[in-house]
C-alpha cells in the first residue's frame, strides 16, 4: 500500500509540531524541515504512530537549500500529498520608522520569498502527478493588519495574494492551494504577553478563549483532506471570531 508523505516547513516549532502529530495520527509519513530549535519531538512520531520521518535542516533565506530540500524529499517520499509552509519568523513589536532594514529583509525573505519558492519548488512535481495540496499559514494580520506589526502584516497578507493566484493557476492539473490565518495562538512565541495582555485578547475573542496549535493542525489536516475536495484558493481565519487585537 503507498503511504501518503507530507512536507512541513517549521516543523520545530509548536504549531509546525501539532501539524505534523496531525498527520502522523492519520498514517502520513512526515518530511519536517527546521531551521532553529530542536527537532527530536518530531522525530518520536516515527514510534507512536508506525510511520516514516525525515527530517532535514533548511533556511528559507536561502533558495539553494530550499531547491536541494524538496528534491531530497522527492527523492525520499513514497508519495507526497501535500506542502504545509508554517515556518516563518517574527520581530518585537514596532513602528516602522523604527524597524532597521535588515529586520526587514529577513521578515521579507523568511515570510514570503521562502514560502514562494517552496511553492515554486514542488508545483512541477505535483503537475506531473496531477495531484498535490499546498497549504500556507498566513495570519490574522494579513487579512487585516496590524499596527507595529507592519512588514510582518506585509509578508503575510503577500501569502494570501500568493495562494489565491496560484489556485486560479493550478486548478487545471488538480492541485488545490489554500491558506489559513491564525488569530491569537498560544505556543512559545506568544508566551511573552502578560496574564493582563492574554485576558484583553480573550474580551476581544468572541469565542471568549485562546488558540491553541490543535486548532491550527485541525483546519490544515480539513483543508488537505478529501473532505475539503472543492475548496481552493481561500483563507481560512481560526481566531475565534477575532478579527483584530487592540
Amino acid at each position: 500500500m503507498i503511504r501518503k508523505s507530507v512536507i512541513i516547513t517549521g516543523a520545530s516549532g509548536d504549531i509546525g509540531y501539532s501539524i505534523a502529530k496531525k498527520f502522523a495520527s492519520h498514517g502520513y509519513d512526515i518530511f519536517a524541515t527546521y531551521n532553529k530549535g530542536s527537532i527530536e519531538k518530531v522525530k518520536k512520531l516515527s514510534n507512536e504512530y508506525n510511520i516514516s520521518v525525515y527530517t532535514k535542516k533548511m533556511d528559507l533565506c536561502l533558495y539553494d537549500e530550499i531547491k536541494e530540500t524538496i528534491q531530497e524529499a522527492i527523492n525520499t517520499c513514497q508519495y507526497i500529498d501535500c506542502l504545509i509552509c508554517n515556518a516563518g519568523t517574527s520581530i518585537s513589536e514596532k513602528l516602522l520608522c523604527d524597524t532597521s532594514v535588515d529586520e526587514i529583509y529577513k521578515l521579507i525573505n523568511t515570510n514570503f520569498t521562502g514560502t514562494v519558492l517552496c511553492n515554486k519548488e514542488i508545483l512541477n512535481h505535483f503537475i506531473k502527478h496531477k495531484h498535490g495540496n499546498i497549504i500556507n499559514i498566513s495570519s490574522i494580520y494579513g487579512l487585516y493588519g496590524g499596527a507595529c506589526e507592519v512588514v510582518y502584516s506585509a509578508t503575510k497578507a503577500g501569502i494570501i495574494g500568493l495562494t489565491k493566484a496560484l489556485a486560479q493557476e493550478c486548478g487545471n492539473f488538480n492541485i488545490r492551494i489554500n491558506a489559513v490565518a491564525p488569530g491569537f495562538i498560544e505556543t512559545k512565541m506568544t508566551s511573552c504577553f502578560n496574564d493582563n495582555d492574554k485576558k484583553n485578547i480573550i474580551s476581544e475573542t468572541p469565542l471568549q478563549r485562546l488558540g491553541t496549535c490543535d486548532d491550527i493542525a485541525n483546519t490544515v489536516y480539513f483543508l488537505a483532506s478529501d473532505e475539503s475536495s472543492f475548496i481552493t484558493g481561500e483563507t481560512i481565519l481560526v481566531s475565534g471570531g477575532a478579527i483584530k487585537y487592540n
